[in-house]
């Protein structure tokens, strides 16, 4: 699969989507809303059944081979205007990597994040401009940059709607904002703690008190949800919407996840309880590239 190019990748998840949610459509729709949760015995059972995910990659090495693969994405996402964009704004850098490879490239890199412990040195001797700032109070003049992008990050901004008017303010017209980030919240693995509880959907399927008690019992860290923003793909829809006035889509895909489409038909009470969309149940990441109009 690593071999098939991401649009039609995407294209072929959103097939499968369309098959493995068709008899799943209807249990969902004519699902109660009660029981909401389920129990111990069962997160215990479950648990079984679901082996933890690959590392995600933090050495040096894989954070380097990301940060440059990402920056090369970014360039060949404007290339028609690749030339002409030179200033670039980073939100939630975290170690900045991005940001560098751009700098090598000879593009002008600011980097923000609230925490300061994880920027790469190397970032900083390069010339990246490293700040810790509120991705909600962006303390820049109006239309600074060409590009602002994220990776990874908006699904944490507490204030997503705040952030992106934010970033409207701080591009120039005719410049780009590209946003790649999830799990989304509702999708299997959106509490972001799947390396702790490894069964998709647990923060929809159990309390928290429960998940709490069964990682303290065995030994794992906590899940908190704790630096989510819990939006679901509806509400960022509605979120384009409200300012596709100033922001024109070039480029824009949902990732569907279907794989575990199977733990909604065994439980629908406890995702019916939750959303009546089941779409936000199966859209797990977006990307988003916008120019900005006006």
């Amino acid at each position: 699969m690593k071999y098939i190019p991401s649009g039609a990748l995407n294209e072929l998840m959103f097939l499968l989507t369309r098959l493995k949610t068709r008899k799943i459509t209807r249990i969902f729709e004519q699902a109660p809303e009660n029981p909401a949760w389920l129990g111990m015995d069962t997160l215990e059972s479950l648990q079984q059944e679901y082996p933890s995910p690959p590392d995600y990659g933090r050495d040096s090495q894989s954070r380097e081979a990301r940060g440059r693969n990402r920056a090369n994405e970014i360039l060949r996402m404007i290339d028609d205007k690749r030339d002409t964009m030179n200033s670039f704004l980073e939100l939630g850098c975290w170690d900045g990597l991005t940001s560098y490879f751009l700098k090598r490239m000879g593009k002008m890199a600011t980097a923000i994040d609230i925490r300061v412990d994880s920027f790469d040195d190397k970032a900083m001797r390069e010339g990246v401009t490293f700040l810790r700032m509120d991705a909600a109070h962006l303390q820049f003049n109006d239309e600074t940059f060409d590009c602002v992008f994220s990776y990874n990050a908006f699904e944490h901004f507490a204030e997503p709607e705040r952030v992106l008017q934010e970033v409207i303010r701080v591009v120039r017209k005719g410049g780009y904002v590209y946003l790649v980030f999830g799990p989304l919240y509702m999708s299997p693995k959106g509490s972001h703690g799947y390396r702790s509880i490894s069964v998709p959907y647990h923060h929809l399927l159990f309390p928290k008190e429960l998940l709490e008690a069964f990682a303290h019992a065995n030994g794992l860290r906590p899940i908190t949800c704790s630096g989510l923003n819990m939006w679901s793909v509806e509400d960022y829809r509605n979120l384009w919407s409200r300012y596709s006035h100033r922001l024109r889509k070039v480029r824009y895909r949902e990732a569907y996840n279907p794989l575990h489409v199977d733990l909604i038909a065994r439980f629908p009470s406890c995702f019916k309880s939750k959303t009546k969309c089941l779409d936000n149940l199966i859209v797990s990441d977006i990307e988003a590239l916008f120019e900005k109009t006006r």
